[in-house]
């Protein structure tokens, strides 16, 4: 017969974890309120990035998959990458986000890191090129919501970030589960699982939580990859870390960065 605790360990495996929490997460002194809009920005802030107006450095990898109509998800090839996130509080309590993101790409059989790709498909051969995502817009996060700063639509009036964000928890375990902004009309969606610790979370002396994610991006496909008029998009899965300098990362990533893409190594905004 299994013991309580095996048997919490298990529904919190299932995705029970907030309504059936471990021992230890009741002994936490809360300093945080799901509920409360402000709150809920210092929380959601502190597992994205960090109060302090500093560089966070996430180093990611996963698969790309091509989704055709009709078919299961294929994969084409492995990624791997740095985002950099830059988190800055004005003067009115929000926040202005900023990041640096590159990406480049490996064969799934070798794993070495791809100069060309021929789609299994059609037999179409193109240079791969790395994703550095480049755009003059933010995001700003408030206790009203959050949008990019090139979105023409207003914020709400009232707060309402509580209920954007979703949170769960398992032991000292705390889950936030929320979607990326984008402008209307915009080709792509992602929907963004962060893992930390509940002790870090709530330590008012900690400006950061170190966490893991799993977030899950949905774009159109690159030219490279010779999709042509087959139609679908590509989707991208893997796990992200939180970590304190790019000096963290494989050697390889930080080389090919230094040499490719250096400004990339900083989200702090231009003076």
């Amino acid at each position: 017969m299994k013991s309580r605790r095996q048997f919490l360990s298990i529904m919190a495996a299932a995705g029970f974890g907030s309504l059936l929490p471990l021992p230890g997460a009741a002994s936490l002194r809360r300093t945080l309120d799901y509920n409360d809009p402000e709150d809920a920005l210092t929380a959601m802030v502190k597992m994205r990035g960090s109060l302090v107006a500093e560089d966070v450095p996430h180093w990611y990898y996963g698969t790309m998959y091509a989704v055709l109509p009709g078919k299961s998800p294929q994969p084409l090839v492995n990624f791997e990458g740095s985002e950099i996130d830059y988190y800055e509080k004005q003067p009115d309590g929000s926040y202005h986000a900023y990041g640096a993101t590159v990406s480049f790409f490996r064969d799934r059989e070798t794993g070495k890191r791809l100069e060309t790709f021929t789609n299994p498909w059609t037999g179409e051969r193109h240079a791969v090129r790395a994703n550095s995502i480049s755009m003059k817009a933010h995001y700003i996060y408030a206790v009203n919501g959050f949008k990019r700063s090139d979105d023409e639509r207003p914020l709400p009036e009232t707060p309402q970030i509580q209920n954007l964000l979703g949170w769960r928890e398992s032991g000292d375990h705390v889950w936030l589960t929320m979607r990326r902004a984008y402008p209307a009309g915009t080709p792509a969606g992602e929907h963004q699982l962060v893992r930390g610790s509940l002790a870090e979370l709530h330590d008012p002396d900690t400006n950061k939580v170190y966490t893991t994610a799993a977030p899950t991006f949905v774009s159109p496909y690159f030219s490279w990859l010779g999709m042509g008029d087959l139609g679908g998009h590509a989707l991208w899965v893997g796990p992200a870390i939180k970590l304190d300098s790019v000096k963290q990362y494989p050697r390889e990533l930080l080389d090919f960065l230094e040499q490719n893409f250096p400004h990339k190594l900083t989200a702090r905004p231009a003076a």
